[in-house]
């Protein structure tokens, strides 16, 4: 096999590998919409299947360690959780 037909090879298998992916997530997210609908609760509507398959093989932004921790307490904050300051006595 010359490495053309190996590039060749292997831009098909990630291809393919990406459409199995985008398959398995739209399988959960329409089994976790009929379940919301089925069971009757009224939660906030997920974001459309389009939205979600776009984001699938795109690269993602690497957060700083700074970023990060500013996201867990917003996230922390929004649930109603509470600071702990651990070795003050």
């Amino acid at each position: 096999m010359t490495p053309s037909e190996l590039n060749i090879y292997a831009r098909i298998h990630k291809n393919k590998s990406l459409e199995e992916t985008k398959e398995k997530v739209s399988l959960a997210y329409l089994t976790a919409l009929w379940t919301i609908q089925w069971l009757g609760k009224k939660h906030q509507q997920p974001r459309p299947l389009k939205e979600i398959l776009a984001t699938i093989g795109k690269e993602r932004k690497v957060m700083t360690d700074e970023q990060m921790y500013e996201r867990v307490k917003a996230l922390n904050a929004m649930l109603g959780g509470e600071v702990k300051v651990v070795g003050s006595s």
